[in-house]
């Protein structure tokens, strides 16, 4: 994995926030990337949802009074990429001051290392795919090829995207930690749910036990400093935001 040579000021505020409709935890990633300080804050969507990225077509499937009469939520991110689904997955903000000099390269590499890491703690052999073939835009995220994902045997567990702001990188990703919720499943095309099936994975399955978001988050959190390169620190906060 790789990693960012930092100096001693180099402090991570890491967050593990509650579970929130999707509009109000896009603003708060967009409410971070406003302020260049290194930050991680992991949370999960209630309710079940489908995230949209920046100026993404919203799909005929997913027609408003429908979705919501599911009790789903539809978003967009202000990062690029698929369709991600949300409610059993740890999605991350990651903020980064541009100020840092980190490359584009080893920056991705280290954050999408970080939960290929978590993976392994897991038992479950993953590697990072950063770079894959331009084939137009990626319509699902989990179902189709594209660079700064993580994958195992070939399917992937986790997607991450980008956008550069005037004084930070904001990079938000998701990781499938149980199987689509049932109630997105339903409301999803039926192809779509049998190319996720197929071509994504989630870490429980793939680790063979029970895995959940929460304990997820938390263990992501609390080794996510070391991950990245000493002396970086972290001060870990519960639902502090």
């Amino acid at each position: 994995m790789g990693k960012i040579d930092q100096s001693s000021s180099f402090v991570w505020r890491i967050f593990i926030d509650g579970p929130r409709p999707a509009a109000e935890q896009m603003a708060r990633d967009e409410a971070l990337a406003q302020t260049p300080v290194p930050t991680a804050r992991l949370y999960r969507w209630a309710p079940p949802a489908i995230s949209l990225g920046w100026k993404q077509p919203r799909p005929e499937w997913c027609e408003p009074a429908r979705w919501t009469a599911a009790g789903l939520e539809a978003v967009e991110r202000p990062t690029g990429g698929g369709i991600a689904v949300h409610g059993s997955d740890v999605s991350i903000g990651v903020v980064v001051p541009r100020a840092a000099g980190c490359h584009l390269d080893t920056l991705m590499s280290a954050v999408c290392g970080s939960a290929a890491e978590l993976c392994r703690a897991y038992g479950v052999a993953a590697s990072t795919l950063l770079d894959a073939p331009a084939d137009g835009r990626v319509t699902c995220c989990l179902a189709e090829p594209s660079p700064y994902a993580v994958l195992v045997g070939g399917r992937k567990v986790a997607g991450f995207a980008l956008r550069r702001y005037p004084w930070a990188w904001l990079i938000q990703g998701s990781l499938l930690v149980r199987p689509i919720p049932e109630g997105l499943a339903r409301a999803m095309p039926s192809e779509a749910i049998r190319e996720l099936e197929t071509r994504a994975v989630s870490l429980a399955e793939a680790a063979g036990e029970t895995v959940t978001e929460q304990e997820a988050a938390e263990r992501w959190a609390a080794h996510w400093a070391s991950w990245w390169e000493a002396p970086a620190r972290g001060a870990l906060v519960h639902d502090a935001m």
